[in-house]
């Protein structure tokens, strides 16, 4: 059975995309406090994320499982970090925020 892999897409709610994450370093690019108890992090509808020297409010999130991609055979999709390298996801969750002015 093979494991979920997955990319963050975070996206106006109008729908321009702002990134793409792949990995936990690009991850704490977003400056979400970690949990005091276990130093987890969570993001979840009504939250102040950071990406880039912008703050956004986290109005809606959703899970998306890519047919094409439900076996990875690293021919679909590419590592925006590294174009050479293909990356193999087979799940997206969508992060939609608006712009705090």
């Amino acid at each position: 059975m093979e494991p979920l892999k997955l990319r963050l897409l975070i996206s106006y709610v109008e729908g321009a995309t702002i990134a793409y994450l792949y990995n936990r370093e690009a991850f704490e690019l977003l400056g979400i406090e970690k949990d005091t108890f276990d130093g987890s992090q969570f993001v979840e509808i009504g939250k102040e994320i950071e990406y880039d020297g912008t703050k956004y409010t986290v109005e809606n999130i959703n899970f998306k499982m890519y047919k094409e991609l439900y076996e990875v055979d690293n021919t679909v999709g590419i590592n925006i970090h590294s174009p050479t390298d293909l990356m193999d996801y087979s799940c997206q969750i969508g992060i939609f925020v608006s712009e705090i002015e």
